[in-house]
């Protein structure tokens, strides 16, 4: 690594100077490791993640560093093939280091964003079972799942990691839902399910499918735009479940009762556990102005969200569903709510026109005016500092800032400063509690991300994932005080009814 590590002569330099100075091999090894130590592998997609280009920029810098970051590349594994599975299982029986750094493993048909069949699914399981103890995460995409795939041994083998606590389905096609259920109830040690972009071939079940064995210990759901009966087996696993967190995607016309029922019958189900909500709003029509309030009522009712302490709206464009907030606010009962947050998504090719199509909006409309009033309600006292978010992200490359869609930095700082004095003229009451948060910069102080102002704005899913944590700190700070006074109560009330000794 010494040998790679030099700096190049400055040009012009004769040959005659001397070297320029090597870092040591430990050196380099520990600069590796501490750009290794942002790569988040908690996000599904890492496509343009800086610490990800960093490290494979790393690696072809010579042979050591190659070597130095082979290990932590491969924490995610990518199979799409059966040659994949077994050159992975030639590599972990040649570097047996290997089995204890594979964290997670995606099994995708061969063609990105097509799906088609993934036969190595079963490969994988049976060849591969025990040989992974660090395994983690499992990741099925892109596929097509016809039936006979997978042998009923295979599906036996999956239990073999017996680590694996969450499961990733996206832009699958099922042939039955009694197959998603048995791959669900394969997985013993399962806590958090992503169904995202799933189909199913089977319309209409025959009978009911027995529940995975192993619902009651989901913790998480993500479920967003999978076919009707997906949703009803994932309705009934949530009944079955203690859900902390629901991710919930819909879409469709809510005019109509059939896509409106579905929606409201797994809000429902996990109503009495859930404490952190996001919902992802693409309605394919506008509802009238006048029919709002009965639509949230009978879709997106949350009256029923006692646990909650935070919640995330995501809208798409053109914002349509953007009216619904108010009344979706409104109907919230809950005394442990904290947090709330509003994310617009732009069309990555139009990002400065939807940009400022939704702060004309926020500006013409009395939607702010509405959030500020219902806000000072008794049930939101407790809303954190900074508590209130807005930001706007984008639906094309991943990791990208909002500000690299602009023609200009000026622009988008324009469109930033107007949004800023929108916010604080609308919502005064609101920006004199000090709960909103419109956040444009982040510092990192301490290893903690700090607000860099009181009202901005964030524009991008990374610094909306920050405000998040910053959020669970106060909210663990906040549980921690409650149970330490309650502690202190109980103690003072057992001294008070303690028997008179003193005589």
């Amino acid at each position: 690594m010494e040998e790679c590590a030099s700096t190049a002569a400055a040009s012009g330099a004769s040959s005659q100077d001397d070297p320029a100075p090597r870092l040591p091999t430990e050196i380099c090894g520990r600069i590796i490791d501490h750009v290794a130590a942002g790569l988040n592998l908690h996000y599904t997609s890492l496509a343009g993640n800086p610490a990800l280009l960093a490290l494979q920029s790393c690696a072809l810098v010579c042979r050591d560093w190659y070597f130095h970051t082979w290990y932590h590349l491969r924490q995610r594994v990518h199979l799409r093939d059966r040659n994949d599975v077994r050159s992975l299982s030639r590599t972990l029986h040649e570097r047996p280091r290997l089995r204890g750094v594979v964290q997670q493993v995606v099994i995708s048909g061969h063609t990105p964003r097509q799906r088609s069949p993934i036969q190595h699914l079963g490969t994988f399981s049976a060849m591969l079972a025990g040989k992974l103890p660090e395994l983690s995460r499992i990741s099925i995409e892109d596929a097509e799942w016809p039936v006979g795939l997978m042998r009923v041994e295979d599906f036996g083998y999956l239990a073999a990691f017996h680590l694996v606590h969450t499961l990733d389905i996206a832009n699958v096609t099922v042939s039955s839902i009694a197959q998603l259920a048995r791959l669900i109830s394969a997985l013993p040690a399962l806590r958090e399910l992503y169904c995202v972009n799933v189909d199913c071939s089977q319309k209409h079940p025959v009978s009911p499918v027995s529940l995975p064995l192993n619902c009651a210990s989901l913790e998480f759901l993500d479920v967003r735009w999978v076919a009707p009966a997906v949703e009803d087996l994932l309705v009934r696993i949530s009944q079955a479940s203690r859900l902390r967190k629901l991710y919930f995607g819909v879409d469709g016309d809510y005019t109509s009762s059939s896509a409106g029922s579905r929606t409201q019958a797994l809000l429902d189900a996990s109503a009495a556990s859930v404490e952190v909500l996001t919902l992802w709003i693409a309605p394919a029509s506008s509802v009238d102005s006048h029919t709002v309030g009965s639509t949230v009522e009978r879709h997106f009712n949350l009256s029923r969200h006692e646990m909650l302490w935070r919640l995330h709206i995501c809208l798409y464009h053109p914002f349509v569903a953007w009216s619904w907030i108010p009344h979706m606010v409104s109907r919230i009962h809950s005394d442990h709510l904290m947090a709330i947050s509003v994310l617009f998504f732009i069309h990555a090719d139009h990002a400065s026109a939807n940009l400022d199509g939704a702060v004309t909006m926020m500006e013409e409309d009395g939607t702010l005016v509405r959030l500020d009033d219902i806000l000072q309600a008794d049930c939101f006292a407790d809303i954190a500092s900074g508590g209130i978010c807005l930001g706007f992200d984008h639906d094309g490359i991943d990791w990208l800032p909002v500000v690299k869609l602009f023609d200009s930095e000026s622009s988008f700082r324009e469109q930033c400063g107007r949004r800023d004095e929108l916010v604080r003229r609308k919502m005064p009451r609101c920006n004199g509690r000090r709960i909103l948060t419109y956040v444009l910069h982040w510092v990192r102080c301490n290893g903690r991300d700090a607000l860099s102002s009181l009202l901005s704005i964030v524009h991008s899913f990374e610094e909306h994932e920050n405000w998040c944590y910053n959020m669970n700190e106060i909210h663990e700070a906040t549980q921690h005080q409650k149970a330490k006074t309650g502690v202190e109560v109980q103690s003072e009330d057992d001294a008070a009814h303690a028997p008179d000794t003193s005589g």
